[in-house]
């Protein structure tokens, strides 16, 4: 049985994955023939005009890996999350295309997404955290399913800024996912996230011939942040949390610029470079070796929100915790240090001051 579901497996991340490089590699020139193209500016991590909306290709990739797996026996979630990602989808490719909806109808429709599924599963039963502190939400449980949705697809599009990050960060979630209760309604789908982000990791890694664009940002992160109510109830808050941890470097960077910039009175929806990530480019890294950097961090702290996860093991969710929190503030002291370094005076200089 065992073997048959990994030998499953296999074949679903293999049909994501396939599918993601034939569809990505059919959009590149179809992009740029429509003059769907980034042009660098004064914001922008990258230097070279890249055509962006390649997303469409994870979305397919997803969509048709998702279709394997049904047809292999797997379970997947009902119609009500693929509406209500189809239409978050949409929303992004349009936003691709036209060059941007208005942030209140592009909010009111991520808004009414999120709901469907908060309202359609139950919502989130429990607070996301540790014991004690996973207390019952009542009647809060539909509304804040939907802003931990709504909040962590805007996350995972603000943080896709540079080449390979989103790609590595969605296939870490969507692996987790997938091996939180292997065999359930989660494991398909997860596995089709994590092959199609990996196919398009082919055209993305850096120097990136393709961005994502939002179709493919706001669709994985409303994904990732959906699945974990596709499970039973009892374990929904388990599953965000699992989900939450996985996304860590996501979710802190932008949750710490978002407050930061809030604090200094600057509109959060405006362009800019102060992500943590971002940083660390301005300051001469690599974007690959940012990734590089991050991606090993991500594997580990999924990796341990997954034994976590284990019943008679939820008391390491603390430990779990502290390693995401010691982690962030080590991510903040790296990013300050190569800032104190590159601007240090060379020391010829010094030496004649």
């Amino acid at each position: 049985m065992q073997s048959d579901l990994a030998i499953q497996a296999a074949v679903i991340c293999a049909s994501a994955f396939a599918s993601t490089v034939v569809a990505t590699r059919v959009l590149i020139p179809w992009l740029r023939r429509r003059g769907v193209i980034d042009i660098p500016n004064a914001r922008s991590s990258h230097r070279v005009p890249t055509p962006r909306g390649g997303g469409v290709g994870i979305v397919l990739g997803i969509a048709i890996a998702t279709v394997v797996g049904a047809r292999l026996g797997l379970k997947i979630p009902g119609t009500h999350l693929w509406v209500a990602a189809l239409v978050v989808a949409a929303c992004g490719l349009w936003d691709d295309l036209a060059g941007g909806l208005p942030i209140g109808l592009r909010l009111a429709i991520q808004t009414a997404a999120a709901a469907q599924v908060a309202y359609s599963t139950g919502g989130l039963t429990r607070l996301a955290l540790p014991p004690p502190f996973n207390i019952p939400l009542g009647f809060l449980s539909i509304p804040l399913a939907a802003i931990w949705i709504v909040g962590t697809l805007n996350l995972f599009n603000f943080l896709d800024g540079i080449d390979g990050y989103a790609g590595v960060q969605g296939a870490v979630g969507g692996l987790v996912i997938a091996l939180f209760h292997f065999g359930e309604v989660t494991t398909a789908i997860g596995l089709a996230i994590m092959g199609a982000c990996l196919g398009f990791l082919f055209y993305n890694w850096h120097p990136a011939k393709v961005f994502m664009g939002d179709v493919g940002a706001v669709t994985l992160g409303f994904l990732l942040a959906s699945l974990p109510f596709e499970m039973p109830k009892s374990d929904s808050s388990s599953a965000v949390f699992l989900v939450a941890m996985s996304l860590w470097f996501f979710l802190s960077d932008g949750v710490f610029t978002v407050l930061t910039r809030l604090f200094r009175g600057d509109r959060i929806w405006t362009p800019h470079k102060t992500h943590l990530y971002q940083q660390l480019v301005a300051q001469g890294v690599r974007h690959d070796r940012v990734v590089r950097r991050l991606g090993g961090p991500m594997l580990v702290l999924g990796g341990l929100a997954l034994i976590s996860t284990i019943p008679g093991f939820s008391s390491l969710q603390w430990l779990v915790l502290c390693a995401a929190v010691l982690s962030f503030i080590a991510y903040v002291a790296v990013v300050r240090a190569h800032k104190a370094k590159s601007h240090r005076p060379p020391l010829a200089t010094m030496s004649k001051a």
